[in-house]
This record gives structure tokens, C-alpha cells and sequence, in this order.
């Protein structure tokens, strides 16, 4: 599926989702009474429009580049997914279910995966990239051992460990548009991408104020092609 029209359904699904949200919520106001399972179909909603956000950011990123890093975000937004609707729907925060702890490790491996393709995502050149790869690692770290602890019971300094690693995270993944703008601030990047050429005539498509900026309307495509000669 072309990223246009994937882009198109995603902004789609989530209207719809977050319609179905609110007219949830405005029954239960209605109604005067917010049940339990009206929490738990609000809570389905938000995990599928997080999970989806996750699988829409992976294919994005493997159709740009076919890295493997999309595809595996695609497939563990599946898992994810899943074991947030078991806790969600077990909702036993209390007594011996574990269905909670199940819960946070779909949300926490979603939030992981999303800080990493949306980091390579945004980053445009090889450094920014490099910089990507070192927040999603971080924050798979961080969100590995955020689930460890809420499995066992570490001590004060295994928090505090976890705590700088979030830290890291979030100042790696949010240098990434900034160092981004800092890098094309005044000056046009070198990076462009040749579309067409036809006798040494080339189309290129730059990230700069100078240029051609085309309105196109609905179904239209650009085309190189010579001058008719008459």
C-alpha cells in the first residue's frame, strides 16, 4: 500500500475510533452510570489506536527503506496488542491475577517500539539516524527493565537506574527534530532525491525554501517530458 493512502486509512481508523470513544462516553453520561465495561471498551479503543499507530509507523518506515526494524514493529504491535486486552479486560488489579503485569508489558513494549521507528522516521541523515538507533535502545532497555520491576521488587538503585534510563531516552529521541531543524537552518541541506530525468534534464525533489512548490489536485502526477517541437 502506497504511504499516501496508508497515511488516509490510519487518520481514518483513528476518527472512527476516537468517534466510538466518545459516544461511549456520552452513554455513559446519558445513562448516569459508567460501568465497568464501558472503561474496558475505552480501554480497547485507546490500545488499538496505540497499537495501530505502532504497525502504521512500522510499514511507513519498511516501505521507505525496507529496514527490518519496521517490519518487526508491524509484527510485535500484533503480541502488544493482545495481552493489553487481557489485562483489560480480566480487569483483576487485586488478589493473585497477573493480568496486569501482562498489561504493562504490551504497553511498555509499544512504547519502546514507537520511540524507535518514530526516531528513525524523523531523522534524515546518517548522524540523526545513528542518534535514532541509540533512543531506541535506551528505551527498549528502559522499558525492559521498567517490566522487570513490576515483575519483582528491586531496591531504590535498580529504580534509579531505570529512571536515568528513561531520562536518556527521551533527551536521545527529542534531539532528533531539534538537531534536525539546527542542521537546516539557514543553509539548504545537501541531501535530494532525483525523480526523473530525461536527457540530462533531472527532476529533483529537495527539502529547501528555494524551488517549485506544486499544488496538485486529487489523482494528478508530475511528469518530465520534452517539448513538442512544432
Amino acid at each position: 500500500m502506497k504511504r499516501p493512502r496508508l497515511a488516509r486509512v490510519f487518520w481514518i481508523g483513528a476518527a472512527a475510533i476516537l468517534v466510538a470513544a466518545a459516544l461511549v462516553a456520552l452513554v455513559a453520561v446519558l445513562r448516569g452510570d459508567f460501568s465497568d465495561t464501558d472503561g474496558r471498551i475505552l480501554g480497547t479503543l485507546a490500545s488499538l489506536l496505540f497499537a495501530g499507530s505502532t504497525a502504521v509507523a512500522g510499514l511507513a518506515l519498511a516501505e521507505r527503506d525496507g529496514r527490518l526494524l519496521g517490519r518487526v514493529a508491524v509484527i510485535v504491535s500484533v503480541p502488544a496488542f493482545a495481552t493489553l486486552q487481557y489485562a483489560i479486560w480480566d480487569f483483576a488489579f487485586g488478589g493473585d491475577s497477573e493480568a496486569w503485569r501482562w498489561g504493562w508489558l504490551g504497553a511498555f513494549t509499544l512504547v519502546a517500539t514507537l520511540i524507535a521507528v518514530t526516531g528513525q522516521l524523523l531523522a534524515r541523515t546518517r548522524a540523526l539516524r545513528g542518534l535514532a538507533y541509540v533512543a531506541g535502545a535506551f528505551g527498549f532497555a528502559a522499558a525492559a527493565g521498567t517490566v522487570a520491576a513490576i515483575w519483582t521488587e528491586p531496591d531504590e538503585a535498580y529504580g534509579r537506574a531505570i529512571a536515568v534510563l528513561w531520562i536518556l531516552t527521551a533527551l536521545c529521541f527529542l534531539l532528533i527534530p531539534v538537531l534536525q531543524r539546527f542542521s537546516t537552518a539557514g543553509h539548504a541541506p545537501e541531501e535530494e532525491r532525483v525523480l526523473d530525468e530525461l536527457d540530462g534534464i533531472q527532476l529533483v525533489a529537495v527539502r529547501t525554501r528555494a524551488g517549485i512548490a506544486p499544488q496538485l489536485d486529487a489523482g494528478e502526477r508530475l511528469r518530465l517530458r520534452r517539448r513538442p517541437t512544432t
